[in-house]
């Protein structure tokens, strides 16, 4: 049996690349892992039974992970991943208005050829977003998701994000979660946080330079201060 199931370890896999985030994308990773117990158990089957024990050993060996498996997986999180990212379109109710907000004070730096910051590189500062909120985060996302819901009505298909960025509620929520951010990381979990997330290397293999983190850094610094710096100048001009 072993010899059967191990030969499984090393089957290409055949996964769209076209597949969606969420929804039929990950209806189309559970197919294979579908996929992938079928043939085993097939393989291990004497007269159209398997043995309890035969069984267990195969979704032991699974939930351990298979090649198809992996490639279904990395696939998968590739597109979630190229999903997020922001972008200059149209705004949709199914795309992540947080992820984007949080995104706009260094947007800039993820075009050109090769950009300041790869776009690969947006899922360990997401990871470190999710560590600073703790369930704060789902309130923020709630907020974000209500105030496109909310243009999308006044808009429709023509909500582009610059609208949503210029909408004084999101620059509100952007202001908030980068102040919880910035202290966040002030402190010894924070500093250890950034350090292990935005040092991580990426699916692709690419690992950040020092210099590209600590420009992510400074540049959410600036937002902040810019942030606090226009109430009083409006009270000033008042």
């Amino acid at each position: 049996m072993s010899s059967a199931v191990e030969s499984r370890r090393a089957s290409p896999a055949i996964v769209s690349p076209s597949t969606a985030c969420g929804g039929s994308g990950c209806y189309q990773v559970a197919a294979v892992v579908s996929d992938v117990l079928e043939r085993l158990l097939r393989e291990t089957s004497r007269e159209g039974m398997v043995r309890v024990e035969d069984a267990i050993k195969i979704l032991k060996l699974v939930g351990r992970g298979t090649y198809e498996l992996d490639v279904a997986f990395e696939a998968q999180e590739k597109n979630c991943r190229q999903r997020f990212q922001p972008g200059r379109g149209k705004a949709s109710s199914r795309d992540n208005p947080f992820r984007r907000l949080m995104v706009r004070p260094f947007e800039t730096l993820l075009t050109g050829e090769p950009p300041p910051y790869s776009r690969a590189f947006l899922g360990n500062y997401f990871d470190v977003l999710e560590a600073a909120y703790g369930e704060k985060y789902g309130e923020y996302d709630r907020h974000a998701r209500a105030i496109l819901q909310n243009l999308l009505v006044v808009h429709g298909h023509n909500l582009g994000w610059e609208t949503f960025y210029a909408e004084a509620r999101a620059s509100q929520i952007l202001a908030h979660a980068l102040r919880r951010l910035l202290r966040f990381l002030e402190g010894p979990a924070g500093q250890r946080a950034w350090l292990q997330f935005m040092s991580r290397p990426a699916p692709t293999g690419e690992r950040p330079h020092a210099e590209q983190v600590d420009r992510i850094r400074d540049v959410l610094g600036h937002t902040m201060r810019g942030f606090e710096v226009a109430p009083s100048q409006q009270t000033g001009t008042a």
